[in-house]
């Protein structure tokens, strides 16, 4: 697609709303998500690929400025191609305003090529897995083993409850930690730390709910549910040593798709993983809920639109005009 792009401050309410009807299978085009971006510090704005002959394509982006650096962030870039107007356009906004990082996330995006663009610092591929809720046997056709881990943990008694509030997300936290520390002694390099006050963003700002498989009046799984009309997409998920060994993980995957699937939802995006293994423990868990699982082949990249230095003196020129 080619055409006209151009910039939309992103704190006009009737704009956000407007591109989240057109988007209502992605959770990252939401005004709470936009609420919980607006949270950390940052600033939203709405990039725009005009196509005088179809539809113009939205894209948010957040920016945030500090002593010396200004970044920007696209956490889900559209399909568009790689020689269109729209990604040249970036990097002259990036010039304009002065940023000196761009990162270019592809959450819950529909796929396609991310263009080796000015001054590339690192480029990785990812995958996402997506659950069709819309197929009839969506869940009929489950592995074996995540059969088996599901009717175990409905036999031993858990059972799911949605909670959004502070309390749960510390203890979704807490249960990040432990997986964490689960993988990294398997010899996996992860962090065993979660993003405590980034969650409470997340459940303030209304974007995400927190589902809980619980087992005798303890939570044993959690997961972050980021929302949108159509979809609903794991932003996280934790589970303890008990709900391993009585197969809360699975179940509460299987309870989730449920849930969704009865409220209208079209989508489970089950998350992304940047391992290429198929065998890997976390590939073949996303993997094992069914046929209509879908995987997505995706990007992600960093750029340095331009020098630290001339970014200050731009930002400082922008600043003087002011």
């Amino acid at each position: 697609m080619t055409g006209i792009f151009r910039v939309e401050p992103g704190m006009t309410s009737v704009l956000v709303r407007e591109i989240a009807a057109l988007n209502p299978a992605n959770p990252f085009y939401t005004p709470e998500y936009f609420a919980f971006r607006r949270a950390q510090g940052f600033t939203p704005w709405i990039l725009i690929n005009g196509d005088p002959a179809g539809s113009d394509v939205y894209c948010p982006a957040f920016m945030k400025s500090g002593r010396m650096r200004c970044s920007l962030e696209i956490p889900s870039a559209p399909d568009l191609p790689a020689n269109g107007s729209f990604w040249k356009g970036i990097m002259d906004f990036c010039r304009l305003k002065g940023v000196s990082d761009l990162s270019v996330n592809s959450f819950c995006s529909e796929g396609g090529v991310i263009p080796p663009l000015h001054h590339e610092e690192s480029r990785k591929a990812r995958w996402e897995y997506v659950l069709k809720l819309s197929h009839s046997d969506f869940l009929k056709k489950m592995s074996k083993g995540h059969a088996y881990r599901v009717k175990r943990a409905k036999k031993m008694g858990v059972e799911m409850q949605r909670v959004r509030n502070r309390q749960a997300a510390d203890a979704h936290a807490r249960l990040i930690s432990a997986s964490m520390q689960r993988r990294q002694e398997r010899g996996e390099n992860v962090t065993t730390t979660a993003p405590v006050e980034s969650l409470h963003q997340l459940v303030d700002s209304g974007a995400a709910e927190i589902f809980q498989a619980v087992l005798g009046g303890q939570v044993v799984s959690s997961n972050f549910i980021l929302l949108a009309e159509k979809a609903g997409y794991s932003h996280t998920q934790g589970t303890s040593p008990e709900g391993m060994d009585c197969g809360a993980a699975h179940f509460l995957i299987h309870e989730i798709a449920c849930t969704l699937r009865d409220e209208g939802k079209e989508v489970f995006n089950l998350g992304g993983t940047d391992d290429p293994d198929p065998e890997s423990g976390l590939v073949k868990f996303k993997t094992g809920f069914g046929t209509a699982t879908e995987r997505i082949n995706l990007e992600a990249a960093r750029f340095r639109p331009a020098s630290v230095a001339s970014c200050l003196l731009r930002r400082l020129f922008i600043s003087g005009k002011g």
